[in-house]
């Protein structure tokens, strides 16, 4: 059995009765009918079921069209709300006035029923294109975020498989003396060996986990997390690219005690993809990263900053764009800050290139702090 088709909803908003129900009978057929007879039950309407479109009187005691319209589009949850004005003002100027305002389109007093249905059918159809290429933009957005997370995991294997070879070899070496001292009856020398092979097992075991957990793809899921927690993940990803580049990473200006509201997955992606761009800069051997932080009364504020060439001016404008790269095409996707920048709107936040001149560079953003 195929699913009942949804029905859009149209709120009318009118203090005349008789309008209500004469557009009422107009749309019925077609859409769901909700209305209000004032400007305030109409905020509460749109708070409590966000209508697909909203027929608005401007004349009305106490909360008058403007301020609905005003209010509504204040709100990051309704604002996509398309709204148009039927009014019996009929002056050029109040038609363009309430457009300006943000209203969609501009119904006259009295109106005809065939040219409000068709005005209301045309507007319900932009939205319903608008709505799908929203859900489409989104979708492709998130697959670019878990693309550009497995292209960073590629060019981090070689740094992961460097981690593992170190305890993997205590373990083999450990083993091997446990062979030997078997033979030798020295049992004490075995318990010892035991332990070790264990921590080196424990190792490769916190090395997998996390190259597992950097792949997964996750949704949102924010937490109370202390800032030097997520460098901390971000550089222990990057270690053996950071000593390969000998590029020195300073924190010292990291309060240990500050810690975020965020998905901490996503954030240490903001600061693999902030160090890896300094490093490609970074390649005589003196390079350095500075990443400092502290807290207002509102959010946590983070500065990463380099002593590489700085971005040239021509490029400032373009480096959030997505696919926008100077490196060879094996080198990256050109998607980094535009995936970072990204993840930050997720957080209701920003980043700025604060700084960038023959000193280096310096990015900055905020974080929730609850």
């Amino acid at each position: 059995m195929s699913p009942t088709p949804y029905r859009m909803n149209v709120l009318i908003v009118d203090d005349m009765p008789t309008n209500i129900k004469i557009l009422g009978e107009t749309l019925r057929k077609e859409y769901d009918i909700s209305f209000a007879r004032s400007g305030s039950k109409a905020l509460e309407m749109v708070d409590d079921h966000c209508p697909d479109l909203i027929l608005l009187d401007i004349m009305m005691p106490g909360i008058d069209g403007y301020e609905v319209l005003r209010r509504i589009k204040k709100s990051p949850d309704h604002a996509h709300i398309p709204v148009i004005f039927i009014s019996a003002r009929d002056d050029e100027k109040d038609e363009t006035f309430g457009l300006e305002l943000g209203a969609v389109d501009y119904i006259t007093k009295p109106f005809r029923p065939a040219v409000v249905k068709a005005r209301v059918r045309t507007h319900m159809e932009l939205k319903m294109h608008r709505d799908r290429l929203n859900s489409l933009v989104h979708d492709r957005t998130r697959q670019l975020i878990h693309s550009d997370r497995l292209a960073t995991l590629g060019t981090l294997s070689a740094a992961i498989a460097h981690e593992v070879k170190n305890p993997l070899h205590y373990v083999v070496g450990n083993a091997e003396m446990i062979m030997d001292d078997i033979l030798g009856g020295n049992m004490v020398s075995i318990q010892q060996r035991a332990v070790n092979i264990v921590k080196g097992a424990q190792r490769i075991n916190a090395l997998t986990d996390r190259l597992k957990g950097y792949s997964k793809k996750r949704g949102k899921s924010n937490i109370e997390t202390p800032l030097r927690d997520i460098i901390d993940d971000a550089l222990e990803m990057l270690r053996y690219r950071l000593l390969k580049c000998g590029v020195e990473i300073s924190t010292a200006g990291v309060d240990k005690e500050l810690t975020v509201f965020c998905d901490p997955h996503q954030i240490s992606q903001v600061f693999v993809n902030l160090i890896n761009n300094s490093t490609e800069v970074l390649t005589d051997g003196t390079g350095v990263i500075v990443i400092r932080a502290g807290k207002t009364e509102e959010s946590a504020w983070v500065t990463l900053s380099d002593n590489g060439p700085g971005i040239p001016t021509d490029k400032i404008d373009t480096i959030f764009e997505p696919f926008f790269t100077e490196k060879a095409d094996d080198k990256g996707t050109g998607l980094g800050l535009f995936i970072t920048r990204h993840i930050l709107s997720r957080h209701g936040r920003e980043i700025h290139l604060t700084r960038s001149d023959a000193s280096g560079s310096e990015f900055t953003f905020t974080l929730p702090l609850k």
